[in-house]
């Protein structure tokens, strides 16, 4: 089945991230996974039997649940975590959060 990434965020506080995935028939679910691969708006999803194919790649993505989209748990996500640059849409070269922040491979600046 193919799946569309619609919007992303990183929990700085715990590495992991969320994505808000949706299908061709507008089905839409929350992926909650690990950030080593982060999954970035606009990315297409693909499940095989050997795992998840990002972009036409085969990715280890670790998901650790995968939930369904209620806009008001996505909306408290977005606010929980806008500590996280990357989570407002105001990208800059320095990242105020990087003394606290736990995650590992940073998709927006470099730590």
């Amino acid at each position: 089945m193919v799946w569309y990434v619609l919007d992303s965020i990183i929990s700085p506080d715990s590495d992991t991230a969320f994505s808000l995935i949706s299908s061709p028939y507008n089905l839409k679910f929350v992926l909650w996974y690990d950030t080593n691969h982060y999954l970035a708006p606009g990315d297409k999803l693909e499940t095989s039997d050997n795992g998840l194919i990002v972009n036409g790649h085969l990715q280890n993505v670790y998901i650790l649940d995968v939930s369904t989209f209620r806009s008001d748990y996505w909306q408290k996500l977005h606010i929980y975590n806008k500590c996280c640059p990357g989570n407002t849409n105001s990208l800059s070269s320095t990242c105020i959060y990087k003394q606290r922040c736990r995650v590992k491979k940073c998709p927006f600046t470099p730590h």
